[in-house]
């Protein structure tokens, strides 16, 4: 039924040397890992490689939930006898990582170095709730 499909072609769709591994066709995960000191909360993502054209945002959803999202946009042009060929990549990556105790943003610093984005956060002081006993 479908013998077309299997068999080579003549004229690739890509130029000869051109064609993508199958393996980089597939985005990583944000690949994370959470470490818990005595008054901070350090967080270690490895993003998208060749992340220096893609912006990544973070932040808290709550006292215990951080939230990363990454886009890369790449867009490659081949011009050759008579036509252009035109190749857009999007990708878009979000990941929610829980935090072993409750943290505050006041005071978080990050730093991006090699695709590798470290996130620390200051551990939030516990709140009391005042009942009376009668």
């Amino acid at each position: 039924m479908f013998p077309l499909v299997l068999e080579p072609i003549d004229t690739p769709l890509l130029p000869v040397g051109e064609t993508p591994d199958p393996v980089s066709l597939y985005p990583p995960l944000l690949d994370a890992e959470v470490t818990e000191l005595d008054d901070e909360v350090m967080v270690t993502v490895n993003l998208i490689p060749g992340v220096h054209n893609a912006v990544f945002s973070c932040g808290l959803i709550n006292e215990k939930t951080l939230k990363i999202s990454c886009d890369r946009e790449e867009v490659k042009t081949v011009e050759q006898e008579g036509y252009s060929m035109t190749e857009q990549r999007l990708c878009s990556l979000r990941r929610e990582i829980p935090l072993p105790t409750m943290v505050t943003h006041k005071g978080a610093k990050s730093t991006l170095k090699n695709g590798v984005l470290d996130i620390h956060f200051m551990k939030a002081q516990p709140r009391y709730k005042k009942t009376s006993v009668r």
